[in-house]
């Protein structure tokens, strides 16, 4: 007959040890018993278990079964005791599996009492995610050997599985419904308190069509040269930052310093032009160091390193996240970001480079703005009205993007006017409109305005 849990004192560092040394992934069997024997003591527990415990939180596989019949009872409304648990267990083929009804009924009357169950459920927890880490060691053990295995990829495959260590994702098996919903609803009711987790822009009319940018979203922001994507980017930032979100900047072309100028010559409005030589009046110094008072309290990170890879982002992002909990990153601009490997084609390699930043989106659970360039064709058309299609390298881009967002070119005759009036675009949406908004730049404080 199998002993009580409350008999036995919990495993320590020392039964870890041996453990190893007898290559036995870390377990408490008893703990397991305890809470299973609670369980049939107690049914109620079930309501708060099953939403805290899934089947590799068991190690013995008699009590991953016995767990899954008794989960799946609860999930049907069918009280939970000896007679109806034996009966599915023996329906579903299993009884003799689950060690048969003897020691259903060891379960049961070797536990004295239900009121430790959610204590050892703990320990139980503490066993499941050690074995997870072994499991992950073992895996990057694997990788190592692979002699074929660019190094850098290994590193990246390395910084990933670490994160999860440090995130507790150690379970490399998918979820079923009955085991997120809860989560699910949680949710749904965070969407009803903050918008649903929309970083909001400065312009209510692009704002009405994509309801501001969401979780796991990646964003396309793409336009011919010189036509003002960068601005338009830092304007989103500004707006964000102000807004109380944190913002994670990657400039692959512009270093911190030419940053904070245009942050600065759209804030305290002073001519962008009076950055490239210094020259400014008292009245524009003055407004130079008010907006400073701002600026330093923004909580903006930046990254201005010429050579950036995928991981080199995906690495930065997950400390901002964890460090800085990041709620937007933007990454200025697609074509700059240097691939993890050479491919065959320049296509290819933006395709790499796409899926790794849309997967950084999902995983983080943060929008992610990535600005793009459009293909030179345009300059060919007499009308230069851009497309999703006119993405440079397109195809990937656009498979990948959640929205797409185009800045059209002016009218002819317009481009050096003091205020540009053209079309944000709204190409692509997967979950809201498309549209327009009419927008004006002006030039002279690299600033976009709604009309």
């Amino acid at each position: 007959m199998a002993t009580s849990a409350k008999r036995r004192p919990e495993r320590g560092p020392a039964d870890l040890s041996t453990m190893m040394m007898r290559n036995v992934p870390p377990h408490n069997r008893e703990a397991e018993q305890s809470v299973l024997g609670g369980v049939l003591l107690k049914p109620a527990l079930l309501d708060k278990l099953v939403s805290e415990l899934r089947r590799i939180d068991f190690y013995d596989p008699r009590h991953q079964l016995v767990w899954e019949a008794m989960a799946s009872l609860w999930r049907e409304n069918k009280p939970v005791d000896l007679v109806t648990l034996a009966d599915a267990l023996s329906g579903a083929g299993n009884l003799e599996k689950a060690g048969g009804a003897v020691y259903l009924a060891e379960l049961s009357t070797s536990t004295i009492s239900a009121a430790n169950a959610l204590h050892h459920v703990g320990i139980m927890r503490e066993m499941a995610k050690r074995r997870g880490w072994l499991d992950i060691g073992r895996r990057i053990i694997e990788t190592a050997y692979d002699a074929t295995l660019d190094p850098q990829v290994f590193v990246d495959y390395t910084a990933r599985v670490v994160e999860g260590v440090l995130k507790d994702r150690v379970s490399t098996a998918g979820e079923t419904p009955a085991e997120f919903l809860r989560e699910y609803f949680e949710y749904l009711e965070q969407l009803g308190m903050d918008g649903g987790f929309m970083v909001p822009t400065p312009y209510s009319g692009l704002n009405n069509l994509v309801k501001g940018f969401g979780q796991e979203e990646l964003i396309v922001l793409a336009a011919r040269p010189g036509e003002g994507k960068t601005a338009l980017a830092l304007n989103i930032v500004a707006h964000a930052a102000r807004s109380g979100y944190p913002v994670g900047v990657f400039s692959l072309e512009m270093g911190k310093f030419a940053l904070t100028s245009r942050f600065f010559s759209t804030g305290a409005e002073v001519d962008a032009q009076s950055f490239r030589d210094g020259t400014f009046t008292d009245a524009e110094m003055s407004r130079l160091y008010a907006m400073a008072q701002d600026f330093q309290h923004w909580p903006v990170s930046f990254y201005d390193q010429p050579w950036c890879r995928p991981s080199d982002i995906w690495a930065t992002c997950r400390r901002w996240k964890r460090e800085r909990n990041i709620r937007l990153a933007v990454i200025d601009y697609l074509q700059l970001v240097t691939p993890e490997e050479r491919m065959r084609s320049r296509e290819q390699e933006v395709s790499g480079i796409s899926r790794a930043l849309k997967c950084l989106a999902k995983e983080l659970q943060i929008p992610v703005l990535l600005l793009a360039q459009v293909n030179r064709e345009v300059e060919k058309r007499t009308v230069k009205r851009i497309t999703k299609a006119d993405l440079r390298e397109s195809g990937a881009i656009e498979q990948d993007a959640d929205i797409i967002l185009l800045i059209q070119p002016p009218e002819a005759g317009a481009e050096n006017a003091e205020v540009v009036r053209t079309w944000l675009t709204v190409d692509k949406s997967r979950s809201s409109r498309t549209g327009r908004i009419k927008v004006g730049f002006d030039r002279a404080f690299m600033k976009f305005e709604e009309e």
